[in-house]
């Protein structure tokens, strides 16, 4: 037998125990956590204790919503999702157990989702219970959710602080640096301002998108100061401008925090826990996660109807692959299976559905605005969008009998772009020569070998043009807009919620509650006569982990063969050959990443 494939088998092996391993380790945990949820509904084993506080540690963009099974009890390391949050506040209001709620953001991001935490606080509030923030090294991003606390702790001396970062956007150009490769990437826009993947064919940012997101930009710091100048005492939204645009030092520290008013005190989080404990013997916590799913446990209570909210999040695709590693990503056919399913259930009277997305697939995005249409035939869906629903994110929104947005959600971008490689110099380069025999006018409209003609760019503007038509069609339809009006806020260009709430394109502007409460109302639901069903539903724990170990084992089999393809020319070229293997040419996608 040779070496290669006695290592094929070795690896085959191995691949094989990971999965067996998993499902007898999945068996294991669920038969445990069978056992734990059973003990809990009997009375056994109460979670909650007295005098609790709710803590919630933010860092990271946080997801809206979790599809995996909750790891918690087996020291999961990811933060719990907003919805999870959001559940949690709402939940301590009314739990007699909990004293109030502690906040440690730690480089959260994403100003809309912490704008949408940050209200749920505020109402939080009405019920007396104090609020807390406490910060080691914060952004201005901490800050702005620490506003909303009644008192603001920091870590006492000069090694932790507060940095107000501002905001700033950065893309790296890339067309001279494939161009040294011999590769040249051929991208069209319909809509001026529909800047996406420009920085691999131009050398500098186009005055369009540099137009457009500095307008974004600027209303979502002036949101951001106006919010958190108001939370705080002897705060002023000019003072907290001139600290950020002309601050004199990165790092602010504890001392001079206290000196300038921005935090109230300043003490050791071990110190603080021993003063808030109350009368137990230690300070008691609960994280969104254990305060979410005790209230499950104690609400069993059946209603006749149902507000469907169904999360949609991440890049937008056309096939139905999906990684196992991530839950990030809505695939067309899982979409709309889900939306269909929501259709003919009887029981659910209306649909929220929950975006976020920078957008994708122009095809998939009009199968899953086709699957929304045909769900609205039978019953209301309203919109909630998150951090971003722009560009496809935007279509698939466009019928939604109401659309409601965070005041800095990112949203627009209505426009369409395709990109296409040509490596004719990276062939001569590598002395590659492709021979193709072929029948039909369109056989070998893509060659990779050759540079894209002019009749190529005519054909695909014709196509894109149509397309970007059809989009342009499908919102005028759904938000009851004239052609020349839409005309005057498309053509690509981004958003925040309160300019396109000026602009037509959303209706009403805050969080998912808001949605719900349209939702009920589109339904003729009186509030205390429905239930919340929450989808996708979470992941069965066994299949979860199975994933998790045949996708580790894959990922060790290709390896050796991914790193030598950054040595192999030929490995390259397979590569950029994928651009029309996958046949989706056209893209309404975000044209940045925005961190707002």
């Amino acid at each position: 037998m040779s070496s290669n494939k006695a290592c094929c088998w070795i690896l085959g092996i191995m691949a094989a125990g990971f999965a067996l391993s998993a499902m007898l380790i999945g068996w294991g945990i669920s038969q445990a956590m069978n056992s734990a949820f059973s003990s809990d509904l009997s009375g056994v084993g109460n979670v909650i204790k007295e005098q609790s506080w709710l803590v919630l540690d933010l860092s990271g963009v946080v997801p809206d919503y979790d599809v995996n099974p909750d790891l918690s009890l087996f020291g999961d390391e990811d933060g719990p999702s907003l919805h999870d949050q959001l559940l949690a506040v709402k939940a301590a209001a009314n739990n007699e157990k909990i004293t109030g709620i502690m906040l440690r953001p730690q480089g959260a991001a994403g100003f809309a989702t912490l704008q949408e935490l940050r209200n749920a606080l505020l109402e939080f509030k009405a019920s007396k219970k104090p609020v807390y923030a406490y910060l080691d090294l914060a952004t201005d991003r901490d800050y702005y959710l620490a506003s909303a606390a009644d008192s603001i702790f920091m870590m006492p001396g000069r090694l932790g602080g507060l940095n107000f970062g501002g905001m700033a956007f950065s893309s790296t150009y890339l067309k001279r640096t494939f161009e040294h490769l011999g590769i040249q990437f051929h991208v069209i826009h319909a809509g001026r301002y529909k800047g996406a993947f420009e920085e691999f064919g131009r050398d500098s940012m186009s005055a369009e998108l540099r137009e457009s997101i500095t307008g974004l930009y600027a209303d979502v710091y002036d949101t951001y100061l106006r919010e958190t100048a108001a939370s705080r005492r002897n705060m002023s939204f000019d003072i907290l401008d001139q600290e950020t645009r002309h601050g004199d030092q990165l790092l602010i520290n504890g001392p001079t925090c206290i000196a300038r008013g921005y935090v109230d005190a300043l003490v050791d989080w071990r110190v603080l826990c021993d003063r808030l404990k109350g009368g137990n013997e230690e300070f008691e916590s609960v994280n969104a996660r254990e305060l979410v799913r005790a209230e499950q446990r104690a609400d069993l209570k059946v209603r006749p109807n149902e507000i469907a909210v169904l999360y949609a999040q991440g890049e937008i695709s056309f096939s139905g692959e999906v990684d196992g590693w991530s839950d990030d990503g809505i695939t067309a056919p899982a979409l709309t299976k889900q939306l269909e399913d929501l259709r003919k259930d009887d029981h659910v009277k209306a649909v929220v559905l929950r975006v976020n997305s920078p957008g994708g697939s122009a095809v998939a995005s009009k199968q899953i605005l086709d699957a929304v249409k045909r769900l609205q035939e039978k019953k209301p869906v309203i919109v909630s969008m998150g951090r971003v629903a722009a560009s496809g994110g935007y279509y698939i929104s466009a019928s939604a009998n109401e659309i409601v947005a965070e005041p800095n959600t990112v949203t627009g971008s209505i426009g369409v772009v395709s990109m296409f490689p040509s490596a004719e110099k990276l062939y001569e380069k590598i002395g590659a020569h492709e021979e193709t025999i072929s029948i039909g006018r369109w056989a070998n409209f893509f060659r990779i070998d050759q540079t894209m003609n002019t009749e190529q760019e005519r054909v695909l503007r014709a196509l894109m043009d149509s397309v970007y038509l059809e989009f342009r069609e499908d919102v005028v339809a759904g938000r009851g807009l004239s052609m020349t009006a839409l005309d005057t806020v498309a053509e690509g260009h981004i958003w925040t919620g309160n300019q396109a709430l000026e602009r037509g394109l959303v209706d009403t502007l805050g969080g998912i509650d808001i949605a719900i409460g349209l939702a009920a109302k589109a339904a003729n639901i009186g509030e205390s006569d429905y239930e919340l069903g929450y989808y996708p539903g979470r992941k069965d724990l066994i299949q979860f982990i199975v994933d998790r170990f045949s996708t580790g084992a894959e990922e060790f089999t290709n390896l050796r063969g991914d790193m030598s393809a950054l040595r192999d020319p030929k490995r390259i070229v397979e590569f950029l050959k994928t651009f029309f293997v996958r046949m989706e040419y056209l893209q309404t996608i975000l044209p940045c990443h925005v961190d707002a």
